[in-house]
C-alpha cells in the first residue's frame, strides 16, 4: 500500500510541477482531469468500486453416486458480501507518451502489490496505431475487452478469462493496436504468461481484427475474430481452461490443462481461435462468440500423449426498456453503456446462454480428470440493470447452471450438478 501511495504521489507531483509552467485547465468529466492549454501534459484520476452480494442454492446430492460441485457445499457456504473491485486509475500523457496505472485495492489482502496491478503501461503513436508496453489485456475476445464497468451481466462468459483464458486476463509484454480505416480495427500482441511480480516466463502471441459493415449511430454490426497461442514454461501461468459456473462465488470446473499428462514435456501450448458477432439497433443489442481451443498433452490414451479440444460459445441479448442505445467504442472494439435519457434513469433487461465442453472426454480418455464420460458446463443468466445516474449502476443476476460429467461406466447414472445463484451488485464509478 505504501509503495502504491508513493508512486501515485510522485506521478501526480511530477505532472503538476511540469504543468505549473504552463496555462492549465481543470475539468471534471468522468473524473478530475488537469490539462495544459497546449495539450502536451495531461493527467486524470478515475475509480470504480463494485460491491457484490450472493445467495447460492446448491444441488442436493444423489445417493446413487458421489457428490461433486455444489453438492458438497453447505446450505450457506459462500453466501454473503464481497468487494469485487476497488480500482484507482491514473491516466495521462507527457507530449506523445501516454500512460495508464491501475490498481485493485479490493484484492490486496490475498494479492499484495504488485500482484494487485491490473493495467500499467506506456504507449505512443506509431503509424496508424498505438505501440503499448507494459501490463494490459491481450487482444482477444469481444466480451473480454469490454470494461468491467460496462459488461452487460456481472460475469463474463466462457470465451473469456472466466473460461478459455483462465487466469490470464492481464499479462506483461508489447502490443500494437489501431484503425486502418474508420470501420476496420486490429490489435496484435507478444507477451509473457505472467503478471507483474511473477517470473517472466512463458509466452503468448496473437491478435484480433474487427470490421464494422454497418457503422451508424444507433445501428452497429460488429464482426471480428482473434487467434492466440499460449506456451507455458515451468514458472509461468498455466495454459488451462477452468469454467466458473454459478457466479463469482460459484464452482470451478476444470476442462483441461496443457501438459497435465504424465510424461508431458516441460513446455506445452494452448492454441485458440475465436469468432465474434454483434448487432445493435436502437435499444436492442444481440451478440455472441464461438471459441475452439486445443490443449497439448492433457492426457494419455493407450500409453500415448494426447491433446484435447474445448468448444465454448454464448449468445446474449439485451434491451433498454427506457429507449437508450448501446454505445460502441472503436478504441476497444467493444460496446459501452449510454447516458440515461429519463429522469428515472436507464433500465436494461438481459439474458445469456453459455456452454463450454471438452469434446475429448470419455470413459477411456480423461483430460478433465473426472474419470467419467463427459465434461460440460452450461449456464443461463438472466439480468436486470438500472442506471439511476451515468456513474451508478445496480445489477441483479440470476444464474441457472448445470455441470455434467456423465457416467462412470456402463449401467451407471449420468452425474449432473444443478446450481442456482442470485447475485446483486452496487457499482459506482467516476
Amino acid at each position: 500500500m505504501k509503495s502504491i501511495i508513493k508512486l501515485c504521489s510522485v506521478m501526480m507531483l511530477t505532472n503538476i510541477s511540469i504543468a505549473s509552467c504552463y496555462a492549465v485547465n481543470f475539468t471534471y468529466k468522468s473524473g478530475p482531469r488537469i490539462k495544459t492549454a497546449d495539450g502536451n501534459f495531461e493527467i486524470g484520476l478515475n475509480g470504480r468500486t463494485h460491491l457484490d452480494v450472493h445467495s447460492l442454492y446448491p444441488d442436493e446430492a444423489n445417493p446413487s453416486y458421489p457428490p461433486f460441485g455444489s453438492q458438497i457445499l453447505s446450505s450457506n457456504d459462500r453466501d454473503g458480501f464481497n468487494w469485487r473491485r476497488t480500482y484507482a486509475t491514473l491516466t495521462g500523457k507527457i507530449y506523445g507518451l501516454n500512460f495508464k496505472f491501475e490498481n485493485d485495492f479490493a484484492v490486496n489482502a490475498i494479492s499484495p502489490f504488485p500482484h494487485s496491478l491490473r493495467e500499467a503501461w506506456l504507449s505512443t503513436q506509431v503509424g496508424p496505431g498505438q505501440l503499448v508496453l507494459g501490463q494490459f489485456k491481450p487482444y482477444r475476445s469481444l466480451e473480454e475487452l469490454t470494461s468491467s464497468n460496462e459488461i452487460t451481466l456481472m460475469e463474463r462468459p466462457s470465451t473469456s478469462s472466466t473460461g478459455i483464458y483462465s487466469g490470464r486476463q492481464f499479462l506483461t509484454g508489447i502490443g500494437y493496436r489501431g484503425m486502418v480505416r474508420s470501420n476496420i480495427g486490429f490489435g496484435i500482441h507478444v507477451m509473457s504468461l505472467s503478471h507483474f511480480g511473477l517470473p517472466i516466463e512463458g509466452i503468448t502471441y496473437g491478435g484480433r481484427a474487427v470490421w464494422l459493415p454497418i457503422d451508424k449511430e444507433g445501428n452497429i454490426l460488429h464482426l471480428g475474430f482473434s487467434v492466440s497461442r499460449d506456451t507455458t514454461y515451468k514458472n509461468s501461468l498455466p495454459a488451462r481452461i477452468v469454467d466458473i459456473y454459478g457466479g463469482r462465488q460459484g464452482i470451478n470446473q476444470t476442462l483441461g490443462v496443457a501438459g497435465a499428462s504424465n510424461g508431458a514435456p516441460n513446455s506445452n501450448s494452448q492454441s485458440t481461435f475465436s469468432a465474434e458477432a454483434a448487432y445493435s439497433s436502437g435499444p436492442v443489442t444481440l451478440q455472441g462468440e464461438y471459441a475452439v481451443s486445443r490443449l497439448d498433452n492433457t492426457h494419455q490414451l493407450s500409453g500415448h500423449l494426447k491433446d484435447s479440444t474445448i468448444h465454448a460459445y454464448y449468445v446474449q441479448a439485451s434491451w433498454f426498456v427506457t429507449g437508450e442505445n448501446a454505445v460502441y467504442k472503436k478504441d476497444r472494439g467493444a460496446f459501452g453503456k449510454p447516458q440515461p435519457i429519463s429522469k428515472w434513469g436507464a433500465l436494461e433487461l438481459a439474458g445469456r446462454y453459455d456452454l463450454a465442453e471438452n469434446i475429448n472426454q470419455n470413459l477411456m480418455a480423461n483430460p478433465c480428470k473426472t474419470g467419467t464420460s463427459k465434461c460440460q458446463v452450461q449456464v443461463i443468466t438472466l439480468g436486470v440493470n438500472w442506471y439511476p445516474y451515468p456513474n451508478i449502476r445496480f445489477m441483479l443476476n440470476y444464474y441457472l447452471a448445470e455441470a455434467m460429467i456423465g457416467n462412470a461406466g456402463l449401467g451407471t447414472m449420468a452425474r449432473k450438478d444443478h446450481l442456482s445463484t442470485l447475485s446483486f451488485r452496487t457499482q459506482i464509478s467516476f
